[in-house]
């Protein structure tokens, strides 16, 4: 094993390489899927990117519903679904050199048996993944409570913290988002290879 610098932030801590066998997957989780999850899947694919590791990742983000309380139901629907990412959100993201393209969808069953890791953005977003497993079915609770934690689980500064919802605020509140999800996505890669 190697020791290299991170490449997502030039000068900061130091982690071990590993390299993975199989693919290791992840699916960041937000209300909507327009804002936060789609930029944490976005970053998180450039801080692999730039590790050489693309290839060892799927990568992906969806959302509890967008505020519709039956989503995850038969007949259930989703706001914003299809929709692309908030322009604002958007807008912030490609100054900083991450571009969004990920189109909005729902959470469904079948993304808690593929993906090894389900990251929520706030406790609400974390508390509709399991009411949404409890209505699918009892392995699937299983499932969502053994891979779902939250996004600054990972961070070393902001840990237990919510990722805020920038939707209806300014654009501070986007490039908070932002701030917040550099550093936990380095920590989640960090993590991710020392399993």
């Amino acid at each position: 094993m190697a020791f290299v610098p991170s490449a997502f932030s030039p000068g900061s801590r130091r982690r071990e390489v590993r390299m993975s066998s199989s693919q290791s997957s992840v699916l960041f989780v937000c209300l909507g899927n327009i804002c936060r999850s789609p930029t944490a899947e976005a970053m998180f694919k450039t801080v692999v990117d730039r590790d050489g590791k693309a290839a060892a990742y799927e990568i992906d983000s969806c959302g509890t519903g967008g505020g519709n309380p039956d989503w995850f139901t038969d007949g259930g629907w989703s706001y914003h679904e299809g929709d692309s990412s908030d322009s604002r959100m958007m807008q912030t993201a490609a100054k900083r050199g991450i571009a969004l393209t990920s189109r909005s969808r729902p959470l469904n069953k079948e993304d808690l048996e593929k993906f090894d890791r389900i990251i929520g953005m706030d406790s609400s977003n974390y508390k509709e993944i399991m009411k949404a497993a409890e209505y699918w079915g009892p392995e699937y609770l299983d499932l969502a409570k053994k891979k779902t934690s939250l996004m600054l689980d990972y961070s070393s500064n902001n840990k237990g913290k919510p990722v805020p919802d920038p939707y209806y605020g300014g654009s501070d509140g986007f490039e908070k988002v932002l701030d917040l999800l550099d550093e936990a996505c380095d920590g989640l890669l960090n993590d991710m290879e020392a399993a």
